[in-house]
């Protein structure tokens, strides 16, 4: 009779601890980007006005072989770990989790860091009228893929800053958009690209936010981090006033 009790118990109060963990490391994930977020501000105090936006480290073949975001970030972080997200699992032979600054710093292979960590930068072109000089010496409109930094002021690459995600939970996924997301084959992701995007959810293997603790947490342009229901994020439409991932 006893152990029927605790069993039914321990039935009653597994869910309410599994979700007491999974809120504990969403706000766990809420500090560490906070870290960043610092970090990102000390970057614009040595480098005004501007934070780094490059997806990954481009090879040495460039004429500007940008570091990625999180290598720009790296010297004003405590530690590399805090490009962790705390519910990310490390997974043998994925790339969720960093263990070491040489994993964050790589140019060994093409996309370097670009299919590992658990944040992502927002993958989108600037406002129209915002350019930058490319990893091929060209001057063009500003982009992740080949842009090094943009400008924090306001109406330069965002309209509103403040308004608009800089870097978010993410991973790799593939197959039909679920809650919370399987990140496919354990693969991270230095960048999220935006939902309205036609194969964000087709199934096609996908930058996407990550669903890993009830929800997505992001960190804006200004330094501010909120969460997010991912489903909300995937649903948002560009150009609308709740959209927080575009540039508008």
């Amino acid at each position: 009779m006893v152990v029927a009790i605790i069993a039914l118990l321990v039935s009653l109060l597994a869910p309410a601890l599994s979700r007491a963990r999974l809120l504990a490391r969403r706000v766990a994930c809420s500090a560490g980007l906070s870290s960043i977020g610092r970090a990102a501000a000390v970057y614009q105090a040595d480098s005004p006005p501007y934070v780094p936006v490059s997806w990954r480290n481009h090879e040495l073949t460039y004429a500007n072989p940008w570091d990625s975001w999180r290598t720009c970030l790296l010297p004003y972080l405590s530690s590399f770990e805090t490009l962790n997200c705390p519910g990310a699992p490390d997974v043998a032979g994925g790339s969720l989790v960093f263990h070491s600054v040489e994993e964050v710093t790589t140019r060994e292979e093409w996309d370097g860091t670009g299919v590992a960590g658990s944040y992502g930068v927002i993958y989108q072109k600037s406002l129209p009228g915002y350019s930058t000089e490319d990893i091929y010496g060209e001057v063009s409109i500003g982009h992740p893929a080949y842009s090094p930094a943009w400008s924090v002021q306001s109406g330069a690459a965002w309209h509103h800053p403040g308004q608009s995600i800089y870097a978010a939970d993410s991973c790799l996924a593939s197959g039909p958009v679920v809650y919370p997301t399987v990140a496919h084959k354990g693969i991270g992701a230095s960048m999220v690209i935006h939902p309205s995007r036609e194969w964000y959810g087709d199934g096609t293997a996908t930058y996407r936010f990550a669903d890993r603790h009830l929800g997505t947490c992001c960190l804006f342009v200004d330094g501010h981090v909120a969460t997010y229901a991912t489903a909300a994020l995937d649903a948002m439409k560009p150009g609308q006033a709740d959209c927080v991932w575009d540039v508008e």
